[in-house]
């Protein structure tokens, strides 16, 4: 199929709508799984799960506990931080970062 504007696309045969329905369907789903990717590799909640764990030096940073743990739990887990320091309290977002970290 060749590239069309926009205002061809009343010119296409129905079986020609719906290939090129799909192709940007497939297209849209490659992009989506990509970002997912992107964000569970910086430490993103993408599960469905509230958050068990924070970051204390970035409060955007979540993780629900499933799953592989995000880079910052790890490098946290290496300086000595122990999970359970990283527990959420509750889970509405934190307002502002936390100032230092427990060991």
């Amino acid at each position: 199929m060749s590239h069309r504007r926009a205002s061809d696309f009343s010119k296409l045969p129905d079986a020609d709508l719906q290939a090129l329905r799909d192709a940007i369907d497939a297209e849209l789903q490659r992009r989506f799984r990509l970002r997912q990717h992107g964000e569970r590799a910086r430490g993103g909640l993408l599960e469905g799960e509230a958050p068990r764990y924070r970051n204390p030096d970035n409060p955007s940073e979540t993780w629900s506990g499933r799953g592989p743990q995000p880079r910052w739990v790890e490098d946290l887990r290496a300086q000595g931080v122990r999970l359970d320091d990283l527990l959420v309290e509750d889970n509405r977002p934190a307002a502002t970062p936390r100032g230092s970290r427990r060991k």
